[in-house]
């Protein structure tokens, strides 16, 4: 059910240093889905052109593969905007993602961490800051340690919408974005569509009334 103290239908703005966690391994990739799309929204705010860095691991490669260029493109980010990092280990990744970020040459950059310390969210906030960018840490799974981003997802898979013109056909893909935390202290719960025609994500059909939470007790209300 709707809380009573729900505000209107409003995702923050993307703010300099986000993360966004799969609900569950097998989230992984609506996760990416939503990061990149948060960092097109940054991008859009200034009308940035610069392009937008992945920055990922090996191991991750490996377990989850690459990313899709059809798939980054029907969300709205062309082929020739991605800039793609690859290092072999987390470090070599957590290095690359501060330099990317610093260098003021990207408008965002996601990168794929699966443990990064309190200290180095910290920096990642201020490299973000410095170079005016985006900065999202991608992760497999939600984790309770300490981070300095400024607001933290976890992203789960749901079932497409029905199609109108055909009920036993797939609708617009959805996925569901909790916003776990946040620095005003704001959380909230959202399902979310992909719009057909211009790729990017939008809060559900018939969910436009649905919005932040005013506390931690109405995170996790049902969409």
């Amino acid at each position: 059910m709707i809380s009573a103290l729900s505000m209107p239908a409003v995702l923050p703005d993307p703010a300099s240093f986000e993360e966004v966690a799969a609900a569950e391994p097998q989230d992984v990739a609506s996760a990416t889905a939503f990061a990149i799309w948060r960092a097109l929204q940054a991008a859009q705010d200034k009308d940035d052109r610069r392009p937008v860095a992945l920055i990922v691991t090996s191991a991750f490669q490996n377990e989850r593969g690459r990313l899709f260029g059809w798939g980054a493109r029907q969300l709205g980010l062309e082929h020739d905007r991605i800039l793609l990092v690859r290092a072999r280990r987390e470090a070599e990744a957590l290095w690359a993602f501060e330099e990317t970020l610093k260098s003021g040459a990207v408008a965002a950059a996601l990168g794929v961490l699966d443990a990064p310390s309190f200290v180095a969210t910290r920096r990642l906030d201020f490299a973000a800051r410095a170079g005016q960018a985006g900065a999202l840490v991608l992760r497999a799974k939600p984790c309770g340690d300490l981070s300095a981003a400024r607001l933290r997802w976890r992203i789960g898979s749901a079932p497409s919408a029905v199609h109108p013109l055909d009920a036993r056909a797939p609708g617009p893909s959805r996925l569901t974005a909790e916003l776990a935390r946040s620095r005003d202290g704001k959380t909230g719960f959202f399902t979310l569509e992909q719009d057909h025609e211009t790729g990017r994500l939008r809060l559900a059909a018939g969910l436009a009334d649905h919005g932040l939470a005013a506390g931690q007790d109405n995170a996790r209300r049902v969409a």
